[in-house]
């Protein structure tokens, strides 16, 4: 039997867990409508009817659009960077590198939700007085940074070039992948993604690996 002292630790257990599942639920609505119609044509009232919530539930946990647009990038970040935790253990450097290409471009996702929703966001972000650019461009630098951190490790571990800059093979990496997908979902039937991913991961070997020739 619960005493008085364990009780509020238990009530706030549970409401903790509530706003944790209310979060999700409303972030996995947003994503979904942002992957269907875009970023500016939603509202925050959507968002709470679509997760099964009222109206103004989306607004009390994020505050404004520019809010949950920012807890949306990261949740966007999250469920990709899930799926590169659970592939096979790589080594730090070239290796997980070639892992991350490998995720990105090997997905079987009926309905590409996830990558649909970030590449509609980009691409409104990149808009003349955009009030979601600076938003956007916090989440891709997390995501250069990655990178740039495993072309650093894999320079100091004599597998990648030293006249590689990791920073701009971080952004070549990434601009790649998404110029693939972005094809691939405008054009499905005319994108082997299996192809671009071997060919991929063949140039950044190419284009990085220490025992080939400077590019």
């Amino acid at each position: 039997m619960a005493t008085a002292e364990t009780e509020p630790t238990s009530t706030r257990r549970t409401q903790t867990e509530r706003r944790a599942e209310a979060e999700q639920r409303l972030l996995l609505a947003a994503r979904k409508i942002v992957a269907r119609k875009g970023w500016v044509g939603m509202t925050l009232a959507e968002v709470g009817e679509a997760a099964g919530y009222s109206r103004g539930l989306a607004a009390h946990h994020f505050g404004n659009k520019a809010g949950l647009l920012r807890a949306l990038a990261g949740f966007v970040n999250t469920s990709f960077m899930d799926l590169v935790k659970a592939a096979p253990k790589r080594r730090p450097g070239l290796d997980t590198l070639k892992g991350f290409v490998s995720v990105y471009l090997g997905r079987k996702e009926s309905d590409w939700v996830n990558t649909r929703a970030l590449l509609a966001l980009m691409a409104e972000a990149v808009t003349e007085d955009s009030e979601t650019a600076e938003i956007l461009a916090e989440y891709n630098r997390s995501v250069q940074s990655y990178l740039a951190r495993h072309v650093s490790e894999g320079i100091a571990k004599g597998e990648i070039r030293v006249d590689v800059d990791p920073l701009a093979a971080a952004a070549l990496i990434l601009g790649a992948m998404r110029g693939m997908m972005m094809q691939f979902l405008l054009d499905p039937t005319a994108v082997d993604l299996a192809i671009l991913q071997k060919q991929l991961i063949a140039f950044v070997d190419s284009a990085l690996d220490a025992s080939g020739p400077a590019i």
